[in-house]
């Protein structure tokens, strides 16, 4: 079977890896070793073999931008190897760093907003990348399992989640805290099409709270920048 690939649009100083390189030990050893990866071996090793075939990996220098604030790119990215900045602008301080085997860019992907901030890289840096395509339609299992899937929107609810709970560790008393806490939390069955569903929905509110933390905490920072230099 042959399966349609997207199209990859690199930025300059990014380069794609070829398919010899793809299997290279060392590269296969640095996805195996990130959990999402992980789990689909364990899972089904033929999953696996799908997702790297409709995958593309890719090189980018230190300072060089891998997600631009506002762009509407469609791909869910894993470092591999290095590390990374996010930026609220394109200048200015960093908000949080990237290591690898985490997942970034799953924001846009849930919400279908443009990329909510930059994202630069600090060292060198290896990536593999997937389109959203393959993961957005939960109602689609002609390519990607039920349970592919649900590890996906297990990972990325995870992500998202963290990233709130980061935000609320930095700021206890924020009004927002009382919303994440009274979100669902799904306690049905596990495994299928239900949880799946409920994923996506738990995925979705919770992304719409973490972007709308962001945005109110991006005016913060700019009215204090503002206050600072005058």
């Amino acid at each position: 079977m042959r399966h349609m690939r997207f199209q990859w649009v690199v930025g300059k100083g990014m380069q794609k890896l070829s398919r010899v390189e793809y299997n290279t030990d060392s590269l296969q050893r640095l996805v195996r070793s990130v959990t999402f990866f992980k789990d689909i071996v364990k899972v089904d090793s033929e999953q696996f073999d799908l997702l790297l075939s409709v995958s593309e990996f890719v090189e980018a220098n230190a300072g060089e931008t891998v997600l631009q604030k506002g762009n509407q790119d469609k791909t869910l990215y894993f470092l591999l190897k290095g590390q990374m900045s996010v930026y609220c602008e394109d200048e200015g301080e960093s908000l949080n760093l990237i290591n690898p085997g985490e997942v970034f860019g799953a924001l846009s992907m849930v919400t279908g907003r443009g990329r909510s901030a930059t994202v630069k890289a600090q060292t060198d840096v290896i990536l593999l990348g997937i389109d959203f395509k393959y993961f957005q339609d939960i109602e689609d299992f002609s390519l990607f399992t039920i349970q592919t899937k649900l590890i996906a929107y297990r990972m990325m609810l995870h992500n998202i989640r963290w990233n709130l709970e980061v935000n609320k560790m930095q700021n206890p008393t924020h009004e927002l805290n009382k919303r994440l806490l009274k979100l669902p939390i799904y306690k049905g069955e596990k495994g299928g099409k239900e949880e799946l569903l409920a994923l996506s929905e738990q995925s979705r509110l919770l992304a719409d709270l973490l972007c709308e933390w962001n945005d109110v905490h991006n005016v913060q920072r700019i009215n204090l920048m503002t206050q600072v230099n005058h």
